[in-house]
């Protein structure tokens, strides 16, 4: 029996293992450790999809990872929001400068030359990343970002409004979250099979054009959204 084109062993084994590290890394607070070890719980399982040019799986697999770690981070957040964003790096300041964005103070998040730096940054961890480490150092900067917008959703919930809590996370954030999956896969794979020209198959370049298509919608959705997502939570903005 296989689930999603794979052994439903392999899901079992990511899930476990998350639970595990993450269990333990915002009981002990590890703020370093733990992404690392979230990321290494996954890049096996990635190593093996390469091997067998099986560029479907890896996607399948990083969808599923991202999803459970923004999940745990959530339901931690709600049970223990000190220790959670105690063992998340950045978690407090992403917070604290969304929360003074959406109710009106002034903060980076609209701001085009301190966004897009970052931006670009990102994407160059992205690209290099991917490349070099055959993905690792893409899921080590991913298992941190995650577990942060977990973080944040399960602030979100607190919220006296359902508005905040469907477009708190803001849209980019998912763009640019599925240009890294579809970009980062196809650009880390070549370094394990050692064929560069993979690239060019049908598969590969549908994947790569997505990402891109992805990222081109992420960056218009930062230059162009948030006025709107503003005014959208601006009057709702109050936590219980």
């Amino acid at each position: 029996m296989r689930f999603l084109g794979t052994d439903p062993l392999v899901y079992f084994l990511i899930l476990a293992g998350l639970l595990f590290t993450m269990t333990v890394g915002i009981i002990a607070e590890q703020r370093t450790l733990m992404p690392v070890l979230n990321a290494l719980i996954l890049w096996p399982f990635l190593i093996w999809s390469f091997r067998h040019a099986r560029i479907d799986v890896a996607v399948r697999l990083i969808i599923f990872w991202s999803a459970l770690i923004f999940l745990f981070a959530l339901v931690a957040t709600r049970l223990d929001e000190r220790a959670a964003r105690a063992a998340v790096p950045g978690s407090i300041e992403f917070g604290a400068e969304h929360m003074l964005w959406l109710a009106g103070s002034a903060a980076g998040v609209d701001q085009f030359s301190e966004w897009f730096p970052l931006f670009l940054r990102r994407t160059g961890v992205l690209l290099v990343g991917s490349a070099v480490s055959a993905g690792l150092i893409p899921l080590i900067v991913a298992a941190r970002e995650m577990a942060i917008l977990g973080i944040w959703t399960g602030n979100l919930l607190g919220a006296s409004n359902l508005l905040v809590v469907i477009f708190g996370v803001p849209l980019w954030i998912w763009a640019e979250a599925a240009a890294w999956i579809a970009i980062g896969a196809v650009l880390a794979e070549p370094i394990v099979t050692g064929d560069i020209h993979a690239i060019l198959t049908r598969d590969r370049l549908r994947l790569l054009l997505t990402g891109v298509a992805a990222w081109l919608l992420s960056f218009l959705l930062h230059l162009l959204w948030p006025p709107v997502m503003q005014s959208l939570l601006r009057p709702w903005f109050t936590f219980s």
